[in-house]
């Protein structure tokens, strides 16, 4: 009974806001302003993890700046998010075993 009463409240917060909005129209201009918002929260997300610094200040971390030149580049030609990913975590890790 705690599982169906937990799957319960787990499910309906989610289904249910997702049953209602699929049946309005959302008009083209929002549509489109609501395309960008993805693109608008990872640069949120990783621009400061590039360059900030410890203590609140700007900096540059060579092996960050460089593993973020190489995924900005493989996902604009390949536009493949998980291959952005590996891609990432291998120049970062590859970089950090050479030294820099």
């Amino acid at each position: 009974m705690i599982f169906v009463g937990m799957t319960a409240v787990t499910f309906l917060p989610r289904f249910l806001p997702m049953a209602l909005v699929s049946r309005i129209v959302i008009p083209d201009g929002i549509k489109s302003f609501l395309e960008y918002v993805p693109v608008a929260v990872l640069s949120a997300l990783v621009i400061p993890a590039v360059f900030a610094v410890d203590g609140g200040g700007v900096g540059m971390d060579a092996r960050l700046l460089i593993s973020a030149a190489i995924v900005l580049v493989f996902a604009w030609k390949a536009r493949n998010l998980f291959g952005s990913v590996m891609l990432g975590m291998m120049a970062y890790w590859a970089l950090g075993l050479a030294g820099l």
